[in-house]
């Protein structure tokens, strides 16, 4: 290892995600959006998505996918990431932020 480098650390292991923003968090692919909404409405969703991860990256750290295990099949918790309160699944992601120095 190289003398300097920081080691990322886990500052939030239970961040669940709604599937639009895993779509994005994972592949920043937002292409199944405009399955099921217009054309309008995809993009705006998009927009929506893209700045709350900028702002969560921003102010807390950088999102990553996390266990797939720890997935909730249906909930009506709402999205960590965008906020959407629509019931169904959420995907466990995790925020890394900056650790100790190597």
């Amino acid at each position: 290892m190289s003398e300097g480098r920081t080691v990322p650390t886990i500052i939030d292991d239970n961040f669940m995600v709604c599937t639009d923003c895993l779509m994005i968090i994972a592949n920043d692919d937002a292409s199944g959006l405009a399955y099921s909404l217009g054309e309008e409405e995809a993009e705006a969703r998009e927009r929506e998505i893209r700045e709350a991860i900028a702002e969560i990256q921003r102010e807390e750290g950088q999102i990553a996918v996390g266990d797939s295990d720890r997935d909730e099949e249906f909930t009506s918790r709402p999205c960590a990431c965008c906020g959407m309160r629509l019931a169904g699944p959420r995907h466990h992601c995790v925020i890394l932020g900056s650790g100790r120095e190597r």
